[in-house]
């Protein structure tokens, strides 16, 4: 249990400090965070386990962060709010949550809770998910984001940027990502190669000009870097 990680996203101060005493001392890591822009850059530097969001915070709605979250997490998410109203716990489940708790709340329970959907939670395959920077890899759906929003890869584009990414570190020439992305007796060629490496670069890259991660390998090929 010590490396299960529970993320805290609550503004109010008293709340979060009763949460955290209660989880940390069930034996779970917290990670506290007070605003959305806080929660989401912790759910991303930490992919905690579970998350107990408030809807009401200071920079936004709560319900708008959960949205984000379930595009790059599988993580437990409990709401833990004053707003009781059906509506809003309906409103709660559409985006993705596992549990609503209302406000005042009994430690005791919120624990039981947790520890009860921790039992049933199947072990997450996170080798499936890949974190880079402010981009998010999705093995299983073929699906890349950055900064949270789904990029528009053509068919070719990402089975070339999946093959890349799946060969990290090593360089593949152009015969190889012809073969594979265009097959053997695909119509394609080094030009063909290059025009989707600028395009992969102005959708991935913070500067494309400068890319960090695919990079030309002159001679050889190109090969995308993970560190």
């Amino acid at each position: 249990m010590a490396n299960e990680k529970i993320l805290i996203v609550e503004d109010d101060i008293d709340i979060m400090e009763v949460l955290s005493f209660s989880i940390s001392s069930a034996g779970f890591t917290v990670i506290k965070a007070t605003t959305i822009s806080e929660g989401w850059n912790n759910c991303q530097k930490h992919q905690p386990d579970l998350i107990l969001l408030d809807v009401n915070l200071p920079d936004g709605n709560g319900f708008e962060l959960a949205k984000k979250i379930r595009t790059i997490s599988d993580a437990i998410l409990i709401f833990v709010t004053v707003n009781s109203l059906i509506d809003h716990k309906l409103e709660g489940f559409d985006v993705g949550a596992d549990d609503y708790i209302t406000k005042p709340f009994i430690p005791k329970e919120l624990i039981a809770r947790i520890q009860a959907h921790m039992k049933r939670r199947t072990p997450p395959q996170k080798e499936n998910i890949l974190h880079i920077d402010n981009l998010t890899i999705n093995f299983d759906t073929k699906n890349i984001y950055k900064d949270g929003a789904l990029l528009n890869l053509f068919t070719k584009e990402k089975q070339l940027l999946f093959y890349l990414v799946e060969n990290a570190n090593n360089v593949l020439s152009i015969e190889q990502l012809i073969n594979h992305v265009w097959g053997y007796d695909g119509v394609a060629d080094s030009k063909t190669i290059s025009v989707h490496i600028s395009t992969l670069r102005r959708k991935i890259e913070n500067t494309p000009s400068k890319p960090l991660r695919i990079q030309t390998v002159r001679g050889f090929g190109y090969t995308f870097v993970y560190d």
